[in-house]
């Protein structure tokens, strides 16, 4: 007789299912933890607000993915950064441009959270458990510069790979080989294809040679360990001499200009560096400090001796690249240029609190040397007006400001709590046994507050922007159908205006300046001039097509122009033709009951008027116009206060211009 039988699945043991979960998997999670986070609180941003860089990096994808060149509205861009471009160009395939930025925003979460990887492989090459290495993983897709991940700017793929070049550069010189010194050659390639700037990877690996070398007083035998790295730089040096390092820099030639001002950059360069204490959680820096230190003094391996030379080498070059930029007019924190250095301090505390946690009271000085920049040198300092553009930490900052609603007192509030965080650091010396895990939980809290108070202050920033600049459907042009259109801007529009316009509508295909206009980034731009019939001209043809004219800094009419579309700053109009001006031009001015009287001039073709204009009434003005070409008025106002940032005066109401052939009799 026969008898079926099937065996019975027996439950796994609860503990044998979390042994089967090894690092690798936990590292995967936070990865993919992390791309879900970024993506998310990305895709709740209304819109880019980071001009004009946002809008090259989108504009250099739309034209690799149209034209397979790289160009910013037709003209070449000479622009060497072109790795972001590259990698986004299939998201702008897409017809939608709102859907294309919301899958930039994607790619970008994706390649700013791989940044994990490189550091956990770091931690591990330097013989750090893997606990301690995932719990370094971690912090650094927490800190707050993971805001870029939903910005359109190359910022969310140089971050992997320059962590990548870095963590490559070190096993290169711990332990030689042909794989790892292409390793980093390649990341270190990628890297500068994504931000110039890091064209010093190579230099500081150089460096990291000879210093590795006179540590073991074999400098002949380490250049000769690397000489496959040396001789291909040296290759890659040969176009840079042919084309001149203008030619190479392009976009970036300006960077020549620079001038070195010791006293000014070290200044910033300071500034940036206390940025780094806060950026990083604040009560793992003094163990950073000292975990470095030991790498350099008493290395425990040759790999430690490696990141002891690379990661000082690369962090002082960051922050004199940051602190140069801020010297020579930027006057601003400059964390998109050294937010790079975060996860090396993790990585060097972990260092330090491997050795279980010596040097306690030089550790405690540390944090009291803390407690003091902390209560001397407030954010606030930094964080005013447009200092925190460059800094997710000093937008962190002006989210408390905004929720407190008083600047001193959120400065003395964050003092106070890195204070608390260095008595934390220093207490915790004293108490090894529990002190890594309680601190890498303080770190990655305050890092997670950080990160949320920047990207509350980024969104709440850009749905202004939106709300105020495009709102409504912001593609207004691309909706309307009439093929390519030009941008007219006036000479008192703004700047960011003109760009976000750009960003949203791609069938701006051309930027038009009116006399006296300046153009709103580096690339492609035509002069307007007027023809004696009042047309406007580009190099002496006339200006066709549909126009998007501004209404920001101007009130422009045309003759016979029917206004298709309009937002607060910009008008649409398409194609027509012009004729001969004849009638008045009249408006009314007024000032507030509050202010003092004050005196308008008015210069036009064929005559001049003063209008005296008193506070809590109106003054109607009529001016007759006359003209078979270009018609200008010039006013002159005494200055009465501000609106924003904009100097205001006597208050107009918006010109109205009608026709009447008796004008001209």
């Amino acid at each position: 007789m026969a008898v079926a039988a099937r065996p019975a699945r027996l439950p796994l043991p609860r503990g044998l299912l979390l042994s089967r979960v090894g690092p690798l998997h936990w590292l995967g999670a936070i990865v993919a933890a992390s791309v879900v986070v970024r993506t998310l609180t990305g895709w709740l941003r209304a819109g880019p607000v980071y001009f004009p860089d946002e809008y090259i990096y989108s504009e250099l994808g739309r034209s690799i993915a149209e034209h397979g060149r790289p160009l910013v509205r037709g003209g070449s861009a000479h622009f060497p950064a072109l790795l972001q471009p590259l990698l986004t160009a299939p998201a702008w395939l897409v017809g939608d441009v709102e859907t294309s930025y919301r899958l930039v925003q994607l790619t970008g979460a994706l390649g700013m959270s791989l940044a994990a990887v490189p550091v956990f492989l770091l931690a591990r090459r330097l013989d750090l458990g893997s606990s301690l290495a995932l719990a370094l993983a971690a912090l650094a897709v927490a800190v707050p510069d993971m805001l870029y991940a939903s910005w359109v700017l190359a910022d969310p793929f140089a971050y992997p790979l320059v962590l990548g070049a870095l963590a490559a550069g070190v096993c290169a010189l711990a332990r030689p080989s042909r794989g790892a010194q292409l390793t980093f050659l390649l990341l270190a390639g990628l890297a500068t294809l994504a931000r110039v700037q890091f064209v010093v990877l190579p230099v500081c690996l150089v460096l990291a040679t000879v210093a590795l070398g006179l540590r073991e007083r074999r400098v002949r035998q380490s250049l000769r360990e690397q000489r496959l790295t040396l001789g291909l730089l040296g290759l890659a040096l040969v176009p840079f001499f042919v084309a001149g390092p203008k030619g190479i820099l392009g976009y970036y030639r300006g960077v020549l200009d620079l001038h070195l001002s010791p006293l000014a950059i070290g200044k910033w360069a300071a500034a940036d560096a206390m940025l780094v204490v806060y950026s990083c959680g604040w009560v793992l820096a003094p163990g950073a400090v000292l975990g470095l230190v030991l790498a350099l003094w008493r290395p425990r391996s040759r790999a430690e001796l490696a990141f002891g030379c690379v990661a000082s080498l690369f962090s002082l070059a960051v922050l004199f690249q940051a602190g140069l930029y801020a010297a020579n007019g930027a006057e601003r924190i400059q964390e998109r240029y050294f937010f790079y250095v975060l996860p090396l301090a993790f990585v060097a505390f972990g260092l330090f609190a491997s050795r279980g946690w010596p040097h306690r009271v030089p550790h405690a000085l540390l944090a009291g040397v803390l407690i003091a920049v902390s209560a001397r040198i407030p954010l606030s300092g930094f964080s005013a007006a447009d200092g925190k553009s460059n800094s997710p930490l000093l937008l962190a900052a002006g989210q408390l400001e905004t929720l407190i609603g008083d600047t001193g007192l959120a400065s003395l509030t964050i003092a106070l709590v890195a204070g608390l965080l260095s008595l934390v650091a220093a207490a915790l010396g004293f108490r090894p046994r529990r002190a890594t895990p309680a601190a890498l939980g303080v770190a990655l809290a305050v890092c997670a507050v950080s990160s949320a108070g920047a990207v509350a202050f980024d969104h709440g920033l850009s749905s202004r922007v939106r709300m105020n600049v495009v709102p409504g459907n912001p593609s207004l042009v691309d909706s309307a159908g009439l093929g390519s259109a030009t941008l007219v801007q006036s000479p008192f529009g703004d700047r960011g205006f003109a760009t976000e316009e750009l960003f949203w509508n791609r069938s701006l295909e051309r930027l038009a300046l009116l006399p006296g206009a300046a153009p709103p980034d580096a690339f492609a731009s035509e002069r307007l001039t007027f023809a004696p019939d009042g047309s406007l001209l580009v190099r002496g043809r006339e200006l066709r097509g549909a126009l998007l004219v501004d209404a920001y800094g101007a009130t422009m009419r045309f003759r016979g122009a029917r206004e298709v579309g309009h937002t607060r700053l910009y008008r649409l109009l398409p194609e027509r033709a012009g004729g001969r001006i004849a009638g008045r031009l009249t408006f009314s001015l007024n000032l507030p009951r509050s202010a003092d009287p004050a005196i308008l001039r008015l210069h036009y073709p064929g005559g001049r008027e003063v209008v005296p204009v008193r506070p809590g009434e109106s003054t109607a003005v009529s001016l007759l116009v006359c003209s078979s070409g270009p018609w200008r008025s010039q006013f002159s106002a005494p200055f009465t206060g501000n609106i924003g940032a904009r100097f205001v005066s006597v208050r107009s109401t918006q010109p109205v211009f009608r026709a009447d052939r008796t004008a001209c009799q």
